[in-house]
């Protein structure tokens, strides 16, 4: 009895304790929000330390990223002749327990056009999701790895299935120095900028130089390159060692076997 008493008097300790430090915490909390008269409580209202897991975004960064969804929908209305559609936005939720933020972008009927997410709860989107007419398919989305508000991923579906991928890695968005192209979920083709091997005056394309293309089961079956930036390709590497793509090669480019490669086993 004395053993039992003793278990219960220390639970009933720690239980106190533990409650003790959550309202320490949480007065500690409340009083950095209040203090907003001094530059040195503006400062830290600004760098969002309460919770300390939020981190603000650049004004810059919010202000790239403001109205892309509907900006998105009137640029694929402009496209298709078709007149933009009325959008309704919704905030959804953000809290210090799970802070994730959500910004639901209907129709006029109640369907979805956008999904927009804050992932770490700074007051920057990172990931946009678009929708079909019906709400119900994805057609694109964007992503921003690198806090900046500059789009990093895009990925288009078509019939609910990955068409492409594109990657943006000099934070222009009017170009993506790679992209991915897929048929049915199967990757056709992989085109990226890539340094140039050769002496031309430019370092890197306009335009893709490098390709990689594969069968329709998803296996590499020839790469090209053009190294000089006109627009024609100097090498070809494919399993036969011969020119299967019907390229306008000048004599001087070279064609080379490629090793044989497996499919991966499923």
């Amino acid at each position: 009895m004395r053993e039992r008493n003793v278990r219960q008097t220390l639970l009933h300790s720690g239980l106190l304790f533990i409650l003790i430090i959550a309202i320490s915490g949480a007065a500690g909390c409340k009083k950095d929000k209040k203090k907003t008269t001094t530059p040195e409580a503006t400062a830290a209202k600004s760098d969002c330390n309460c919770p300390a897991i939020r981190v603000c975004a650049k004004e810059e960064a919010i202000e790239r990223v403001k109205n892309r969804c509907e900006k998105w929908h009137t640029a694929t209305a402009k496209a298709a002749n078709a007149a933009a559609p009325t959008l309704k936005r919704e905030e959804m939720f953000l809290t210090p327990v799970n802070p994730i933020g959500i910004i639901r972008t209907t129709r006029d009927d109640g369907t979805l056009a956008c999904r927009e997410v804050d992932m770490n709860g700074d007051g920057l989107v990172d990931i946009h999701y678009f929708y079909d007419a019906s709400g119900a398919n994805i057609l694109e989305i964007q992503q921003d790895t690198g806090r900046d508000g500059i789009i990093d991923v895009v990925r288009t579906y078509r019939s609910g299935v990955l068409f492409a991928e594109k990657y943006n890695n000099d934070a222009d968005e009017a170009s993506f120095e790679v992209v991915k192209t897929y048929n049915n979920g199967v990757i056709t083709q992989i085109a990226s900028r890539v340094i140039n091997a050769q002496s031309t005056g430019q370092k890197v394309c306009p335009g893709h130089n490098y390709f990689e293309n594969f069968d329709d089961k998803g296996v590499l079956v020839t790469i090209s390159y053009d190294t000089d930036c006109d627009g024609r390709v100097d090498f070809v590497i494919n399993k036969e060692g011969k020119n299967t793509l019907n390229l306008q090669l000048k004599e001087q480019d070279a064609v080379i076997k490629l090793k044989e490669t497996k499919p991966a086993t499923p």
